[in-house]
């Protein structure tokens, strides 16, 4: 009787009850879901960090491309539209026109020679600049950088040494980045400051920096801005 009793015994406490067992696997379908959850987050974040890396190494190496243009700038003229235009009806001839005094500053360009910025009617903001082409010594080309529908485009003209230079064609453009919702630059002024490009003011002294601006604008959420400052030799 005693060893029956015992053998019981044994064989109940060797086993789990049906509730045990139940209780078991919900405590490792929670545990399962919690972990599942927190690698799910973990994935997304990383998808959304090599998006966000691959955009800002876009956008510097399009900043660095504008700088790259720049620290190739040339002093050779760029044509004056300007030039073409017929004179005012009240304009005095240049005969008749007052002589400059000792004592009057006389008005320079803001921007360095070969450098101009507009913006036209309802044409986007441009910035063109003459460049020396590397790939041809001895030879200048036109490069334009304007936005147009969200999208930064860049534009080279041929390589040459006759001028006037021929301006880039509609063919010569390159989407450069998408995106974009704005593109702005200001010429540092020295004694002024910055001033928004472009601008009809007369400059005292020509400016000796650029600052170049993109916005780009990720899904609907806020503009993230980019910012570089270029010196102007």
């Amino acid at each position: 009787m005693n060893e029956w009793i015992g053998r019981k015994r044994r064989s109940t406490a060797s086993g789990f009850t049906l509730i045990e067992v139940m209780i078991a696997i919900v405590i490792m379908a929670v545990l399962s879901l919690i972990a599942w959850r927190g690698l799910d987050s973990m994935g997304r974040a990383n998808t959304q960090l090599q998006v966000r890396t691959e955009e800002t190494a876009r956008l510097m190496r399009a900043l660095q491309q504008i700088e790259r243009d720049l620290s190739w700038r040339t002093t050779v003229e760029l044509p004056s539209a300007t030039l073409n235009a017929p004179p005012k009806d009240d304009a005095p001839p240049p005969s008749l026109a007052a002589p400059a005094t000792p004592s009057q500053q006389l008005p320079v360009s803001l921007l360095p020679t070969g450098m101009e910025a507009r913006r036209m009617n309802d044409a986007p903001f441009l910035i063109e600049l003459v460049r020396a082409a590397p790939a041809a010594p001895g030879r200048w080309q036109r490069v334009q950088w304007w936005l147009q529908s969200g999208t930064l485009y860049r534009a080279a003209g041929p390589a040459t040494t006759d001028y006037p230079f021929q301006a880039p064609q509609t063919a010569d453009r390159v989407a450069v980045l998408e995106g974009i919702a704005s593109f702005e630059v200001r010429a540092w002024e020295p004694g002024q400051g910055w001033r928004r490009l472009p601008t009809s003011d007369q400059a005292r002294t020509t400016a000796s920096g650029l600052e170049i601006v993109l916005g780009a604008r990720r899904n609907a959420g806020a503009i993230t801005q980019y910012r570089r400052v270029i010196a102007l030799d």
